[in-house]
Parts: structure tokens; C-alpha cells; sequence
């Protein structure tokens, strides 16, 4: 038997983040922007942009650096603030997953 179990954080009601915003905030910083991170996750970058503003007004910090233009293009890379989100949600995630782990063996013992 195989167990399967999704979770996110939620604010009255509404995601504010999960795996999915995880990978775009980790393809962002891979590829060094939104649109292409987008791109590679075969989503709008309107979306991703929504998926970003919604993060930013719930923590109330901004996730992303935005360069605009020049010579080089313009591109993104996550704040510091994100990198240390994502490092506790990540904590957090595992810890779940290991305490979830160990109730499913509690479960299942004769």
C-alpha cells in the first residue's frame, strides 16, 4: 500500500504557499527569472507573476529582486528573505513528513 499526503499554508482560507510556489521560487533562482521559470514549469507568467504578489502581500516581505532591461536583459533573483523561508519551510516540510512517517508505522503494527 502506498500513503500519499499534500499540505500548504493557508490565510482565511487561502494558499499562500505549498510545493508549487516552492519550485518557482527554486527555478527562479536557476534560471534567473520569472518569465522563465514560468516557461519551464508550462505556466503562464501571468500566473506565476499572481503566484509571487500573493506570497509577497501574505508575508508581507518581498520574495523577489526585479532588474529591469539594460544591456543584459532583465531577470530575477530571490531575496534573502526567500532563501530563508524556503529553508524553514523546508525544515518544516521534512519534520511533517518524518512525524507522518511514524504515525503510518503506529498505525499499521499488529
Amino acid at each position: 500500500m502506498e500513503y500519499k499526503f499534500r499540505f500548504w499554508l493557508t490565510k482565511e482560507n487561502r494558499k499562500v504557499f505549498g510545493e508549487g510556489p516552492l519550485k518557482l521560487l527554486k527555478k527562479v533562482e536557476e534560471l534567473g527569472s520569472l518569465r522563465q521559470a514560468a516557461i519551464s514549469m508550462e505556466m503562464s507568467y501571468s500566473k506565476a507573476w499572481k503566484i509571487i504578489k500573493n506570497i509577497e502581500e501574505e508575508l508581507q516581505t518581498p520574495i523577489l529582486e526585479r532588474s529591469i532591461g539594460g544591456k543584459k536583459g532583465g531577470g530575477s533573483t530571490i531575496t534573502k528573505e526567500a532563501r530563508d523561508f524556503i529553508h524553514k519551510y523546508e525544515i518544516f516540510k521534512s519534520n511533517i513528513e518524518a512525524k507522518i512517517e511514524e504515525e503510518i508505522q503506529n498505525f499499521f503494527k499488529n
